[in-house]
């Protein structure tokens, strides 16, 4: 099968982008990075920095599209993933819509899509180890927040602003599968909040959810002593690798 790999990005996330690429061209036939021309509080994006990084990874597309005021983060989201999902080629079978600081596991990925069980459901969500702060910082809670779904499948609509990737996966009633793990191990990485204090201030500012809660004050309270064993995102236990 023929196997497409759509990485949403902002430069907020450099610090993992490049990981993420690596992994993604081993495991992928082709590669879409969509790059919004503003973060989505409204800030100019740094398009110096992504034409370096698209220099760097001359066999992946990186895209631009145009960001407009009025419309929600999630919105832009959601376009992110139209914008990639368009630019696929025509005989691209499978989508995998990860976030750039989602790092596959290529060896036990490439293991899942080979098992003869593949293609018994026609998406699924793929199981996620889950960090904070630091890198050897996991929660003893799985995630399973990337979709990898047949391309003929894909539907998003850029308004739904409650369930972004859950749409993909949840909306479609066909055979599908949640949390998948491979010989008992979660497929991904994600170190979404992998950050100093000043990236994650960063982060919440132009965050899809920055409305959910009052993330300064959560930071702030969080770095004013050393980690305590749990989080502010999700009240995960952690263990340190």
């Amino acid at each position: 099968m023929k196997l497409g790999t759509v990485i949403s990005y902002c430069t907020n996330d450099e610090t993992f982008i490049r990981d993420c690429i690596d992994v993604a061209v081993q495991v992928s036939d082709q590669v879409i990075v969509p790059v919004s021309t503003h973060l989505y509080d409204g800030t100019p994006e740094d398009l110096k920095s992504i034409k370096k990084l698209s220099e760097e990874y001359p066999t992946v597309n990186f895209t631009t599209f145009d960001w407009s005021p009025g419309h929600h983060p999630r919105y832009w989201h959601n376009m992110s993933r139209i914008v990639g999902n368009h630019l696929l080629d025509n005989n691209i079978d499978w989508v995998l819509f990860i976030d750039s600081d989602e790092i596959i596991d290529p060896k036990l990925f490439t293991k899942f899509i080979n098992s003869k069980s593949f293609d018994n459901n026609d998406s699924y969500k793929l199981g996620c180890y889950w960090y904070f702060r630091e890198m050897n910082i996991r929660a003893t809670t799985y995630e399973d927040s990337p979709v990898l779904v047949r391309k003929n499948l894909v539907h998003i609509d850029p308004n739904n602003l409650q369930i972004e990737r859950e749409q993909l996966h949840e909306a479609l009633n066909v055979p599908k599968q949640r949390m998948i793990l491979q010989d008992g191990k979660p497929l991904v990485h994600h170190y979404s909040w992998v950050r100093t204090k000043e990236q994650m201030l960063q982060k919440v500012k132009a965050w899809g959810h920055n409305a959910d809660k009052d993330w300064t004050a959560l930071i702030e309270e969080e770095f004013s002593r050393p980690f305590n064993g749990k989080c502010f995102v999700n009240n995960y236990e952690f263990e340190v690798i």
